[in-house]
């Protein structure tokens, strides 16, 4: 896993889970966000379009807000680092290009 130094993420209690998941978590330099510019814009583009525009009173209130706002980003939503396409198609036209005759996207 790699991230900033928030405190959300350096908290003891995400530390712990990490180490029972045995997952290694790789901080990147204090100040530094283009060292993880790619989820430092989705993080941005989130915290705008999904925590600031809506009030949560529960957590599958912001988990049915995040699947729908997920599905528009990834299939909809074009992204202008992939040429202009939404990742979904973006993924199929590199899988093609890859792998010619592969039409199912995993």
């Amino acid at each position: 896993m790699r991230s900033d130094n928030g405190p959300e993420f350096r908290s003891e209690t995400v530390q712990a889970w990490a180490r029972a998941k045995n997952i290694r978590w790789d901080f990147i330099q204090p100040g530094c966000p283009a060292q993880n510019a790619y989820i430092e814009r989705f993080n941005g583009t989130y915290r705008l379009e999904v925590l600031g525009a809506h009030q949560f009173f529960t957590l599958d209130d912001a988990r049915t807000v995040t699947e729908e706002w997920l599905a528009v980003y990834n299939e909809q939503r074009t992204h202008s680092a992939i040429g202009h396409l939404p990742p979904l198609a973006s993924k199929r036209k590199w899988q093609q290009r890859e792998f010619p005759g592969k039409t199912e996207v995993t």
